[in-house]
């Protein structure tokens, strides 16, 4: 992993902690890390918190990863959303998707 892209951090079998840049140049290299703190199934509470940079494209990382949750039979939830992440998801109607 390079300086530029995001950290996740797995906390217990259920959350994580994500941090860090998650924007244009890092998502190409993000999309597949939600095995990351993926639980064999088991729904996610991803705390986002610690995001320093919030655009199109992580809100389109977020909704890929929990596409990917779904597929494993699992459901992804945010916690600690930026504003600004929150307002893309709404203009997006994307809320329900992303548990916010």
């Amino acid at each position: 992993m390079g300086t530029g892209e995001p950290r996740i951090e797995r906390i217990d079998a259920s959350r994580a902690r994500l941090a860090g840049r998650l924007g244009f140049h890092e998502a190409a290299g993000a999309a597949g890390r939600w095995r990351e703190f993926a639980a064999g199934g088991s729904d996610v509470e991803l705390d986002i918190a610690g995001l320093q940079q919030v655009d199109s494209a992580t809100l389109a990382v977020l909704l890929d990863w929990a596409a990917q949750l779904r597929r494993v039979g699992a459901r992804l939830r945010l916690t600690g959303a930026p504003a600004g992440l929150v307002a893309l998801a709404h203009l997006s109607d994307t809320e329900a998707l992303l548990g916010l």
